[in-house]
Parts: C-alpha cells; sequence; structure tokens
C-alpha cells in the first residue's frame, strides 16, 4: 500500500489499547496511520464537501 501523505511504503501493525487490539497501516517513512476509522472519517468528510458548494467571499 501506498501512502497518500508521501508515497511512502505502509505496512500493517498491530496496535493495542487497555481492553481493544486492532490492526492499522502505518507508514515507514513518515509514521502516518490509517485504519478503518480514520479512512471512513474522510470518507464522509469528502462527500460533505463534493455536495455542499463553497460561499464564495
Amino acid at each position: 500500500m501506498e501512502c497518500p501523505r508521501c508515497k511512502g511504503l505502509m505496512m500493517l501493525e498491530r496496535f493495542s489499547d487497555f481492553f481493544l487490539i486492532f490492526y492499522a497501516w502505518k507508514c515507514i517513512n513518515c509514521g502516518s496511520i490509517i485504519d478503518r476509522t480514520i479512512s471512513m472519517n474522510r470518507k464522509k468528510s469528502l462527500a460533505v464537501r463534493e455536495i455542499q458548494p463553497v460561499a464564495a467571499r
């Protein structure tokens, strides 16, 4: 997978909290982390931007 920020190599990494274990993609070049929640939130925000027109200044 290619990092959307720096175009570097992303590796699947295991992360853990006190109660939760999850996997996410982490860029070995810039350290950017993308998991399912981050990906879904970005898709939602991009969809809202496409629907709503930008107000003229």
